[in-house]
């Protein structure tokens, strides 16, 4: 009998045998109502599920794919091996988290409460990371469900919208959440708040950053962006105290996502360092090399793999530092905000301040030799290249999903793209289980609108 109909059955019958008694004992409130079941979660609750949500949408699977297209890592073994070499299919689930639990829904639901509670700085930490995400889906996939996204009685194939009402929108979002959490209206959620422990003013710095990052995704089609994101990053992170890291433990509901794919389970060959970024930092002589990577037992040196290339056990792999289980992971960073103000200043023409920027940025690494357009390790001052910054921020965003972003928008580095293809993917596809439930799913394109045109070689 399918277990529906039997526990419809056997609901069923439950009464008739009370029937008889007379008797009203079962129909008291603590009778049928279980105090360990709530049937409703408090926004403080929402916000932990929202903020793990988050950290997996951004620095799971999506940030796996992503180094490996980037060549900061590259795929060894079985499915890696092929999605390193751009064999990609609808397959991955990505795309909903953002939408379904703990994700948009939830947003919504704690936004509604506390514009109803007035708790003004609740309301806008909800607004910052409702925005990060969508935005983030939009940067990946293009047209997305926004307008009528998370309404499901009204809505229940949301349209796609275009990729820049997308935009356009996520950054009216961020203007609310900075006017609320400027307000300082009610108390927030506190130390409930995993990150930042409900510290408005950190919430502030980080929403100008991440609207410095959306309107560099829009400067390829309007080079005004520049100005606007230079203005944003200008009242962005402020120093690498507020960097914005995922929460991690040793706990085993806490636990870094790379340690839990690569130490866990038996998965412990698919990725390995990836040869470009290794080259890079060797050829450079750059710390960041040992904060990255590790040297594999019983070779002589720091070795990376070339996309798709079978796992040899001289490759090195992610440092014993980043794939701790407590690692907290940097999603979005003063360095980062620093970097966005170089590249603004030198598409505005302040090539000066763009190098002051640059090498400030480096200072904040811990890198104390200033960069130039040369990119020899000579402290020589002179004008900066755009190469440098791109390559700068290629290097600090590892294991970032914006490190793909930037590249698409600017070309650089100068990546070859990989087993002879003539261009590095320039989006994910939409989903199998999305195309299924959504006849609104528009056909994939190659390129998303922010990108016109594609890199390769």
């Amino acid at each position: 009998m399918n277990q529906y109909i039997r526990s419809a059955a056997l609901a069923a019958a439950v009464p008739v045998l009370f029937a008889g008694c007379g008797n009203d004992f079962l129909k008291c409130a603590e009778c049928i109502t279980s105090p360990n079941a709530p049937t409703a979660a408090t926004s403080t609750q929402r916000l932990v599920a929202v903020q793990a949500k988050l950290t997996q949408f951004l620095n799971g699977n999506l940030a796996r794919v992503v180094s490996m297209w980037m060549q900061q890592m590259a795929g060894t073994q079985l499915q890696y091996q092929s999605q390193d070499l751009y064999v990609i299919d609808g397959g991955s689930g990505d795309f909903s988290m953002p939408y379904t639990g703990g994700g948009l829904i939830d947003l919504r639901a704690i936004e509604a409460s506390s514009s109803a509670s007035g708790d003004k700085t609740f309301q806008g930490i909800a607004q910052v990371i409702e925005a990060w995400e969508i935005g983030t889906v939009a940067d990946v996939w293009g047209d997305v469900p926004y307008s009528q996204a998370a309404k499901a009685d009204s809505f229940p194939t949301p349209v796609y919208d275009p990729q820049k009402m997308v935009y356009d929108s996520v950054l009216a979002t961020l203007d609310k959440a900075i006017a609320n959490l400027n307000s300082s209206g009610g108390v927030g959620p506190g130390s409930a708040e995993i990150v930042y422990r409900g510290n408005a003013a950190l919430w502030l710095q980080l929403a100008h950053t991440l609207k410095a990052r959306f309107y560099l995704h829009l400067a390829e089609r309007d080079p005004s962006n520049y100005a606007k994101a230079l203005a944003e990053a200008n009242q962005g992170i402020a120093s690498n105290a507020a960097d914005y890291l995922t929460y991690q433990t040793s706990n085993a509901n806490e636990q870094n996502d790379w340690y839990q794919f690569q130490l866990t389970g038996t998965r412990t060959g698919f990725e390995r360092a990836g040869k470009y970024q290794v080259d890079l930092l060797k050829s450079i002589g750059d710390p960041r090399l040992a904060e990255y990577y590790q040297i594999a037992a019983g070779a002589t040196g720091y070795i990376g793999a070339s996309p798709g290339q079978d796992l040899a056990g001289n490759m090195s792999n992610v440092s014993a530092k980043r794939l701790a289980p407590d690692y907290r992971q940097p999603l979005v960073t003063y360095n980062e905000n620093l970097l966005i103000k170089a590249e603004a200043l030198f598409k505005l023409g302040n090539t000066q301040a763009a190098l002051d920027t640059l090498n400030k940025e480096r200072a904040a690494w811990g890198v104390s030799t200033p960069w130039h357009s040369a990119l020899t390790l000579t402290p020589v001052a002179g004008p900066v290249a755009l190469t440098d910054i791109m390559r700068e921020k290629y290097i600090t965003l590892f294991q970032n999903v914006e490190a793909w972003n930037d590249y698409k928008r600017t070309c650089l580095p100068a990546l070859v793209p990989a087993g002879g293809a003539a261009t590095l993917p320039g989006r994910m596809l939409y989903t199998n289980s999305e195309r299924q439930t959504n006849p609104n799913v528009p056909t994939d394109p190659i390129l998303n609108w922010n990108d016109p045109a594609a890199c390769g070689s």
